[in-house]
């Protein structure tokens, strides 16, 4: 999963993006804001809106949930998958918007959201949303806010930067929806305690020559089309044993497998999930076209043939969890 710092990356688009306060703003460095001083809203758009004073001076970082969610707890070193929005509080710029596009993976600790988040977020639950305030200061490549990570110096001097208003919504990274009944002759899927599937392949299972979909977990968000971005955890496993020998330009090799092994999979620790674009062509067909018209929050079960999928590898078995879906229309 990605280890990027929230506050580190969201600094350094804010170095290029202010523009400054207002000369109202310099004459009065003096005033001193809150966090309680910030009202967050509505927009016309998916991402919240902030409401607040420009140009004031924040002592210190300043963490407050603004409601705790319904889902799981959270749980140190998990997978997050965050939308955030922030705002420079000198110039009222927006310097990052996840709401109205794709969410962003990163990891449950310190090193990766920044210390006042993660003492927050490690007693919250999957829906929270939490609002946060960093104040202005110089960065000089280190600090418990993590601002200085990724930002650039000039001629090695540090840089200063604007005070950021963050609100962030912690997103599921699994299925959320309801169970649906089994599809007889699918391989039986279960999942594991960290969410990642694995399947269990009928001795007798006949091969497979089109494209067969069920649906497991019925979510009930925005549904995928054509064009749709979408957020995805996945595995993908062999349906039946087979071998090969295959050249991925290091020079050919043999490899062998079994039914019910994992050909590639997103639930590893160091994988993030994945951001597929229907329309790119990077896909294989078969994955493009079982993925249609589901919900975001399903959990969707492919026997993908080799034909529409990965012909010298025969049929996989793929389970998606669908964890967010961007369409331009919407």
């Amino acid at each position: 999963m990605r280890r990027i710092a929230i506050i580190a990356t969201v600094s350094a688009v804010a170095l290029a993006a202010c523009t400054g306060p207002s000369p109202e703003t310099e004459a009065s460095p003096s005033l001193l804001g809150d966090i309680d001083q910030i009202v967050v809203g509505t927009s016309d758009s998916l991402a919240p809106s902030l409401e607040y004073e420009t140009g004031l001076e924040y002592e210190s970082a300043q963490t407050e949930l603004l409601w705790d969610g319904e889902g799981e707890a959270l749980v140190p070193g998990q997978s997050l998958l965050l939308d955030v929005y922030g705002e420079s509080l000198d110039s009222a710029d927006v310097v990052i918007n996840t709401f109205d596009g794709s969410p962003a993976p990163y990891v449950l600790s310190p090193e990766s959201v920044g210390q006042a988040l993660y003492d927050v977020l490690i007693n919250a639950h999957e829906g929270a949303r939490v609002l946060t305030v960093e104040p202005a200061e110089l960065v000089t490549g280190g600090g418990d806010n993590n601002l200085g990570e990724g930002l650039d110096t000039e001629n090695g001097e540090p840089s200063e930067a604007p005070p950021l208003g963050l609100v962030v919504d912690v997103r599921a990274d699994h299925a959320v929806g309801e169970d649906q009944e089994p599809v007889p002759g699918m391989p039986v899927v279960d999942i594991g305690e960290d969410g990642a599937p694995s399947i269990t392949i009928a001795e007798d299972a006949q091969p497979v020559s089109e494209l067969q979909t069920a649906t497991l977990v019925k979510g009930a968000g925005p549904q995928i089309t054509a064009d749709s971005r979408v957020t995805m955890n996945y595995t993908m496993f062999y349906y039946a044993d087979g071998e090969g020998t295959f050249d991925d330009g290091d020079g050919a090799a043999h490899e062998s497998w079994s039914a019910g092994d994992i050909f590639d999979s997103t639930w590893e620790a160091e994988r993030a999930p994945l951001l597929l674009d229907m329309s790119a062509g990077k896909a294989t067909p078969g994955m493009v076209s079982g993925l249609l018209d589901h919900s975001e929050g399903s959990r969707v079960e492919m026997l993908i043939p080799g034909s529409a999928g990965y012909a010298l590898r025969g049929t996989m078995v793929v389970v998606v969890d669908i964890l967010d879906v961007w369409s331009p229309k919407a």
